[in-house]
């Protein structure tokens, strides 16, 4: 058999699965599933930091259907225990890595010899053959052109590879020289490789609430060390540190003990299989749990956020107010409870990963700063409608928006920002509807219904505590639409034709022509808040068919 057929990721032990509890994007699945624990991924066992070359396909193990065969037995069948009796969550339970050839005995005698064992006992049981356990797969089921951590490569079946591969193996042709070719040392660069390929775990408002009820608010089952309610990654790191386990090790060993340790006692608990907790999925939607109050920590209501030697105003954050829009406090701490400013400093540092302050605030391309943030908002359907228009993004204007200097400690949050009733600055003679006639002579015209488009922005714009803070003039709702004229109260404002001419000249301007910039705008802010009409005939009934309507009348 090809020695190379199948090389594969490093799985060493059948619980090689990272437990984030505040860290990572949230995976929410069904109970069912959950419960199930069988639609996950297998762990690739092939230990090739020992076993270099091998000799057969890896072997796919899934540990949920494993989990659930022993659930009686429980995880010590196969995991071993430290001197106090905890699970250690390596494997083989019994390892001899000293040789290739003893650490393959290990696998076998443990993995085989417990198959054989349950058969002969009359219980289900599992391969105990070679060519069952380590399969080849012939098809590539998701072959990918730049792979990272694949499980098989098969170059063969991506046509982007298939004739490079060939003319580089000095004119072979592509099916034998693909095959024997190393595509883990010439495609995966060896830092990018992973354990296991899992999804993060987000310790959320919803599962702490959960857990909180279930431990009667005795927190220091979990918070074990410290008087504060803080993050358990404050004193876990990601690798074992002055005799504090990694963040990996506690959370598997105390979450999963205790799980198992509730279920053997038949009390309510949490899952123990990889699957149960590291699933794909969705964030939990934010609406699930607007009733669930966030850990009480001592966390302030509202700081003033402020740099010694800064040249701007000091910014006022309402820290509540920002929980209850948030699933977990890891939304924006990514590890540690504690002020941005502690560990991204002015210049950069390690600790920081190297994103200096201002940038952690700032950057725009991240969801954990606060202008990323607000940033990502305006792609929401209630606010694109007109922020997908709006070129230029922030200004000048924004930033004393937050540096404001000012704080808002004692006022009420809903009414931060409030605009008034467009009756204030809209002109007197202005129509509640207007009509559009650009297009009257392959179209009707349009009916354009100003006043209720201007009630309803507003009304959205009112019903967002975020948009409350930067929509401080009623003005702001028009210039939505009229993006570049000066808007005025009581004053009329120029017409669209003021700057989109009807006719688009040939090598002009990158301005659009009327019928462009209607078309551009109106249906562009439908198609974007996922609203009627968002066709030709929505607006406007075509000529023909509107006077053989009438005609029949």
């Amino acid at each position: 058999m090809n020695r190379k057929l199948a090389t594969s990721i490093v799985a060493i032990g059948i619980c090689t699965c990272f437990f984030f509890l505040f860290g990572g994007t949230t995976n929410i699945r069904s109970e069912e599933n959950r419960a199930e624990g069988l639609a996950e991924r297998p762990i690739f066992i092939a230990d090739t930091d020992i076993f270099r070359e091998l000799e057969r396909p890896p072997v796919e193990f899934y540990h949920g259907k494993h989990t659930l065969a022993l659930e009686k037995e429980g995880c010590s069948v196969c995991h071993p225990q430290d001197k106090k009796g905890n699970l250690t969550f390596t494997y083989p339970k019994l390892r001899d890595d000293m040789t290739e050839q003893r650490l393959m005995n290990s696998y076998h005698d443990n993995c085989v010899g417990c198959h054989r064992e349950r058969s002969k006992k009359g219980k289900a049981s599992g391969f105990v053959t070679c060519g069952e356990c380590h399969v080849a797969r012939e098809v590539c089921e998701d072959p990918s052109y730049v792979p990272v951590t694949p499980d098989t490569y098969c170059p063969l079946e991506d046509v982007y590879h298939r004739d490079c591969i060939a003319c580089h193996k000095e004119g072979g042709h592509a099916k034998e020289a693909a095959g024997p070719l190393n595509w883990k040392d010439f495609y995966v660069k060896q830092k990018a490789r992973k354990e296991a390929d899992w999804p993060n775990m987000r310790f959320d408002y919803y599962l702490h609430h959960k857990h909180e009820e279930a431990m009667e608010k005795r927190c220091e089952v979990c918070h074990h060390i410290s008087d504060e309610k803080s993050s358990c990654r404050d004193c876990h790191r990601e690798k074992e540190e002055d005799g504090t386990g990694s963040f990996r090790d506690v959370a598997h060993l105390g979450c999963i003990t205790c799980h198992m340790e509730r279920k053997k006692e038949g009390r309510n608990t949490g899952p123990f299989t990889c699957g149960g907790c590291h699933v794909e999925g969705e964030e939990r939607p934010l609406k699930e749990i607007a009733d669930i109050l966030p850990p009480d920590g001592g966390q302030p209501g509202e700081v003033m956020i402020s740099i010694e030697g800064a040249r701007m105003k000091p910014v006022p954050f309402d820290h509540k107010a920002h929980e209850m829009q948030t699933v977990s406090c890891s939304v924006c701490h990514h590890e540690k409870l504690v002020a941005c400013k502690e560990c991204h400093t002015e210049s950069g540092n390690t600790e920081g990963g190297d994103v200096n302050l201002a940038r952690a605030y700032h950057e725009v391309s991240s969801q954990r700063s606060c202008v990323g943030c607000h940033e990502s908002r305006k792609s929401e359907p209630s606010c694109a409608g007109c922020h997908e228009s709006i070129e230029g993004g922030l200004n000048e204007a924004s930033c004393l928006v937050c540096h404001s200097g000012a704080s808002n400690e004692g006022t009420d949050v809903g009414d931060i920002g409030m605009i008034g009733a467009p009756d204030d600055i809209l002109p007197e003679k202005l129509p509640e509807e207007m009509t559009i006639s650009i297009l009257e002579r392959d179209y009707m015209p349009a009916n354009f219904p100003h006043r209720a488009i201007i009630d309803r922005l507003t009304d959205i714009s009112n019903d967002s505590e975020l948009a409350g803070h930067f929509h401080t003039k009623q003005a702001t709702i028009c210039s939505g639409c009229h993006h570049y004229s000066p808007v005025e109260e009581n004053k009329q404002v120029p017409l669209c034709s003021t700057c989109h001419s009807v006719r688009k000249e040939p090598g002009g301007s990158n301005i659009p022509s009327l019928l462009g910039a209607y078309h551009r705008q109106c249906l562009g802010c439908h198609k974007e808040m996922g609203i009627e009409p968002t066709g030709c005939t929505g607006c406007h009934a075509e000529k023909a068919t509107a006077q053989a309507e009438t005609v029949k009348k």
